[in-house]
């Protein structure tokens, strides 16, 4: 007896398993990515965007051959330029890339310690030179640290919870 194969109609378990699979990988990813962000991501997040903030102002001031400087206060950050002997004092920064922040969590500068008349605390300067700074990140009690200790690099600390 001669049997005769028609085409299949349907599919193979496996296949089945498989797309199913692919369902749950694409499903938990848009589930992790659609969660809301607790204080601690945002602390880290918004300690992250200062970090980067640092790193692009210093290397502006070195292609532009200006110090920019830095203000924290408890609402966020503003980075200003020095504008040269002429005029010699600070201005706002005109960079879009450098605009004021301001934050859910709050900035303090620790060390050094805040100019009281306004001026930056934190000068980066065209020559890169290291400068020592301490800037604590806390939202709801989580907190992160951006030191700056030359010769190390600028780091991010996680600050104990309390």
């Amino acid at each position: 007896m001669a049997y005769k194969l028609k085409g299949n109609k349907g599919f193979t378990l496996l296949e089945v398993m498989l797309v199913v699979l692919i369902i749950g990988i694409v499903t938990s990813f848009a589930v992790y990515s659609m969660a809301p962000i607790g204080p601690g991501r945002q602390a880290k997040s918004e300690a992250q965007g200062l970090m980067a903030a640092i790193d692009y102002a210093q290397q502006h001031a070195i292609l532009s051959h200006q110090p920019y400087g830095l203000v924290i206060d408890n609402r966020g950050y503003k980075f200003f330029v020095y504008e040269g002997l002429e005029q010699g004092q600070w201005q706002a920064t005109q960079n879009p890339g450098l605009k004021q922040i301001e934050t859910l969590s709050q900035i303090k500068l620790i060390l050094p310690t805040p100019n009281l008349d306004g001026s930056p605390s934190i000068v980066l300067l065209p020559s890169k030179e290291p400068q020592v700074y301490t800037i604590e990140v806390n939202l709801d009690g989580y907190g992160w640290q951006l030191r700056s200790m030359p010769p190390q690099p600028l780091t991010l600390i996680a600050v104990a919870h309390e």
